[in-house]
């Protein structure tokens, strides 16, 4: 008799679940599970059991023959331990059991970003080597090496996981091993396990897949929060981001199954097998091998800069268009272990997540992120504003008398919802208590005429009018201010605005080639502009830096899309070109903008687009020359918690999320136009 593990697994799993109630239940999938608050003391001991039934099963299933295993190992009588275990689990590369690894669990430093993570184990606990002896030299009481090769079991009293408050994520590591060929000592995968709450909550169901595919997740979901394993952290200001970052390598790979997509992922959603299969087999040509020596290894290192394979993870997501990290793609081929995997080299090694919210987004233009990272979206040719949750799923779609042809959308300190309603002529405020709308009001007052853009100071926001050649300041309650409509000082046409400074000045785009400096009270201050700008279509002001950029084009005999950028030297002065404005490679009419401290993201707004990348200072983009990913008409830009960096794509009806590209940036920002 012959059953494969995955089955077993199966079985053993699905008795768990059926014998805790004596009856069916609904089994929620991890997305779910992610989704709901969890009500437990702090303190906890996380104590996952496995029934003795479903353990006789295991034993009989096993018992009567040698069970095959995936890569096609086998192992002669294994025996699931019956012990209480926090968690039960395989490590793998491609499709090859690991031995002698190495496991520790880790949760998330809260000092500052990057900062040490906390191993939760004390013991020593690795796989199994299939021998089916318990090992009690290394690891008295261990009974790892009764199950399969690769195998392992974490027994109750090894770890205790505590706390349920946001920010306590858990991930776990295996380091080193034999793959088969021998030990390999710069092999490191790694599985995001999410918030000890959630353990908590699914002891008794919980297994784990660490192969190539959830290191990849977890490689560039938390990228913009690490340094390598042993490093992954955000400051006590930024947990949102953190957690949002383990929802978001939650929807990249199943840790139950080591597959590529998550568990549960929102209708319409498309996640990018071929390429997280792709870079699952980069990193395998090296897991499975003796290491740092080997061809695959050598390259994979030599072209990253790391020393181990979670840090070359890492190192691809935070550089994903480079030359040489698009170039391992040598590494993988068509009989690698992953499939089905890209066919040719791809332009970049970007990972997105594109979302359509169940059909409901009508060429969606504006985006902005609230507090919680939800992302917030005007549908041009709609007549609602759709809010998707950090991993895509729909969670509100509010509409107003009048709404439609909505374009601009931005967030106050309290994360209410300001729209500039352009075709409607109105300025639409959806008031929101705990995260849901609770009023929605409608503003005509203050000269708002044709209204486009729109930015917060945090408390009051202003608004581009495009007709109107004017800038409206409305308070808190929808009251413009008496110097409304803002016109003259070379105002007109305007399209873009941003607040920034260290008085929360306004920054308006002009018609005329240029960006009007205002005071936040509306007085004319500078006009900046680097002589070559015309039809400036955003403006983004980066507060950590008091840089100033603005998309647009260049005047002369051929015009082609430019990046300008100022930096404003003490947060209140005019702000003085910088000497590679305009910047144009890498351009193509570009559109939203948003940044991040280190970074400008530019919509290249086209049927072909592109997400184009430009580090602050530098006269040539950081993304290829053609962009980051393949984009149908992207409009709207902005940054979340976690890093990742959104597009509204009008051409195709989708929004995309590109996985830990960007730094993490606290949200709402007032400073940047949405």
């Amino acid at each position: 008799m012959t059953i494969s593990h995955y089955a077993l697994q199966t079985l053993i799993k699905t008795r768990v679940i059926a014998s805790s109630s004596g009856s069916k239940r609904h089994q929620a999938t991890e997305s779910d599970i992610m989704q709901q608050p969890q009500h437990r003391k702090t303190s906890t001991k996380l104590t996952l059991a496995i029934p003795a039934s479903a353990l006789s099963i295991a034993a009989l299933l096993t018992g009567c023959g040698t069970g095959s295993l995936p890569g096609g190992s086998t192992t002669s009588n294994p025996i699931v331990p019956a012990t209480a275990v926090h968690a039960i689990g395989k490590v793998y590369g491609g499709q090859q059991a690991v031995t002698g690894s190495l496991l520790q669990i880790y949760t998330v430093g809260t000092t500052g970003l990057k900062s040490a993570s906390t191993p939760l184990i004390s013991a020593t606990l690795t796989t199994s080597d299939g021998t089916g002896t318990a090992d009690s030299n290394a690891n008295p009481g261990n009974a790892n090496n009764t199950l399969p090769a690769g195998f392992f079991t974490i027994p109750n009293g090894d770890y205790s996981c505590t706390g349920t408050t946001p920010g306590t994520e858990v991930y776990i590591v295996a380091t080193g091993g034999n793959p088969g060929s021998g030990n390999n000592a710069n092999l490191s995968l790694i599985a995001a396990l999410g918030s000890c709450a959630t353990l908590l909550a699914n002891a008794n169901t919980t297994t784990v897949n660490i192969n190539e595919i959830t290191t990849v997740a977890a490689a560039y979901a938390l990228a913009p929060f690490a340094t390598d394993y042993a490093h992954i952290g955000a400051s006590g200001s930024n947990p949102v981001g953190l957690v949002n970052a383990f929802a978001n390598a939650a929807s990249l790979a199943n840790t139950s199954n080591g597959a590529p997509g998550g568990a549960s992922l929102p209708v319409g959603t498309i996640a990018p097998v071929s390429e997280l299969n792709t870079l699952g087999n980069v990193l395998a040509s090296c897991v499975n091998s003796t290491g740092a020596a080997t061809p695959a290894c050598s390259i994979l290192f030599a072209n990253t800069g790391a020393t181990d394979t979670f840090g070359a993870g890492v190192a691809i997501a935070k550089n994903p268009g480079a030359s040489t990290i698009t170039g391992l793609y040598s590494l993988s081929n068509s009989t690698a272990p992953f499939q089905p995997s890209m066919s040719v080299q791809p332009n970049d090694f970007t990972v997105a997540l594109s979302y359509n919210a169940g059909g409901g987004l009508a060429t969606p233009y504006g985006i902005a992120i609230d507090a919680s990272g939800n992302a917030w979206i005007t549908n041009e040719t709609g007549t609602n504003v759709t809010e998707l949750s950090p991993t895509g799923s729909v969670l509100a779609t509010p509409t107003a008398t009048g709404l439609v042809g909505a374009q601009g959308i931005a967030l106050d300190d309290a994360s209410n919802v300001w729209v500039a309603n352009t075709a409607g002529n109105s300025i639409v405020k959806f008031t929101l208590t705990s995260g849901a709308v609770t009023n929605t009001n409608v503003f005509t007052a203050g000269g708002i005429d044709g209204p486009t853009a729109i930015a917060s100071d945090g408390t009051n926001v202003f608004v581009s009018n495009i007709n109107g050649n004017s800038v409206t300041e409305l308070n808190t309650s929808g009251t413009p201010s008496g110097a409304s409509p803002i016109t003259g000082s070379g105002i007109t046409s305007p399209t873009g605005i941003a607040i920034g400074g260290n008085s929360a000045d306004i920054y308006v785009t002009s018609g005329n080639g240029s960006v009007v400096h205002l005071s936040n009270s509306g007085v004319y201050k500078s006009t900046l502009t680097d002589n070559t700008l015309q039809g400036p279509m955003a403006v983004s002001y980066d507060l950590s830096s008091l840089h100033v950029f603005v998309s647009g084009s260049t005047t002369g005999t051929s015009v082609t899309g430019a990046l300008s950028e100022f930096v404003d030297t003490n947060g209140s002065s005019s702000g003085t070109a910088s000497t590679v404005s305009p910047v144009t490679s890498g351009l193509t009419s570009p559109s939203g903008i948003a940044t991040d401290g280190t970074s400008a993201w530019v919509a290249n707004s086209s049927t072909s687009g592109s997400l184009a990348r430009f580090n602050y200072g530098s006269s040539t983009p950081a993304s290829p020359a053609t962009g980051f990913g393949s984009l149908n008409t992207p409009v709207g830009v902005a940054v979340d918690p976690s890093g990742s960096v959104w597009t509204t794509n009008s051409g195709s009806n989708t929004v995309s999320q590109f996985i830990g590209l960007a730094a993490p940036v606290s949200t709402p920002i007032a400073a940047n136009v949405q």
